[in-house]
């Protein structure tokens, strides 16, 4: 009876004492949660810097890819030099801007973005404290600086020139084929004639003959193209067009380019790059694709992220490039895959 009396009349003490008891539990495991869910941010940091413009469409798919790769924790910035719209002479003033930026901050990685964003500042980060990942170069590192490097790795941009020429001319002309390839004045054109052709205008691929003529005018761009088939061309190859401009010096937007090419060809178009392929575009080709670089280059800058050395781990190509088509421009232009180059391709519409 004394122990039972005892416990009754303790009863809402008792009610109290465990209430009381759960919240301490109920705070000290939100704490805990709290603990953990910051602790879990990385402190990660990491600078992309990329050569173009945000809204350029190979930004966009090369930022995708790197992005698919790269730590999702990490805290990303992006620094764009906008150097296919602004003018040649503005490039460095935009480059030591960016620079003044970045160099504030104690990044856990760089990433350069194709060959400008290498050839300005890649220089000035060359065997820092700051692990540097680039992507999209077109000329060798070696003529940046780049390379070796122990602070330096990356991804090269090696465009399939020659064995996109050898699959593609026979589609329209199986015999001797004469081709036209047209390139803007831009940096990275430049890059690809030295690379591809060894800074020739002329070649001989087997039955396949190759001109290249590259241009900074747009209407100097347009009448080769209006031409081409007056000169003996039987298809023309569009390479880069970024950075034509009017007579003004106005930067004449891209997407304005691509589509006059497309309504004013007199041969079919083809195309190196798979941002160029699709209706009211080019018809295609054997491309490369901005996101398998972005994938790579995210890739290795995760190597490099996890304690192995950039200098360790060899400068590399992306994925080979694929067949990729513009249904609609195949049907337009009257033109039939083979069944080997079918079953391999990426149809777009």
């Amino acid at each position: 009876m004394l122990f039972f009396g005892l416990y009754g009349g303790n009863k809402k003490t008792d009610h109290f004492h465990h209430r009381g008891k759960a919240v301490r539990i109920l705070l000290i495991a939100l704490i805990a949660i709290l603990f953990h869910a910051s602790a879990a941010v990385s402190d990660t940091t990491i600078s992309i810097i990329h050569s173009y413009h945000k809204e350029y469409a190979w930004e966009q798919r090369l930022t995708e890819g790197l992005l698919q790769s790269l730590p999702r924790d990490a805290s990303i910035r992006h620094f764009y030099l906008d150097t296919k719209r602004t003018p040649k002479e503005e490039h460095p003033a935009r480059a030591d801007k960016v620079w003044e930026e970045i160099r504030a901050t104690a990044w856990s990685l760089v990433i350069l973005c194709d060959d400008n964003a290498a050839k300005f500042l890649g220089p000035r980060l060359k065997n820092g404290p700051v692990p540097v990942v680039y992507v999209g170069i077109n000329r060798n590192p070696r003529d940046y600086g780049l390379f070796p490097a122990p602070n330096m790795t990356g991804v090269l941009e090696r465009p399939l020139l020659k064995r996109s020429l050898h699959s593609m001319c026979k589609l329209v002309n199986t015999e001797d084929t004469k081709v036209l390839i047209l390139f803007d004045s831009d940096a990275t054109s430049d890059a690809v004639v030295h690379e591809a052709f060894g800074g020739r205008s002329h070649l001989d691929l087997g039955k396949v003959r190759v001109e290249l003529k590259q241009f900074s005018l747009v209407d100097k761009w347009r009448e080769a193209l209006l031409n081409a088939r007056a000169e003996g061309f039987d298809t023309v190859y569009i390479g880069l067009f970024h950075t034509l401009r009017d007579s003004a010096g106005r930067h004449v937007p891209e997407d304005e380019v691509l589509a006059w090419a497309n309504a004013n060809t007199p041969v079919p178009i083809f195309a190196f790059w798979d941002f160029a392929v699709g209706r009211g575009k080019t018809i295609g080709g054997h491309v490369l694709s901005a996101y398998d670089q972005g994938v790579a280059a995210g890739e290795i800058a995760r190597r490099v992220l996890s304690g192995t050395p950039p200098g360790a781990i060899p400068p590399q190509t992306a994925q080979a490039g694929t067949y990729t088509f513009s249904a609609y421009e195949l049907d337009r232009f009257g033109i039939v895959l083979p069944a080997g180059i079918r079953a391999q391709a990426v149809m777009v519409p």
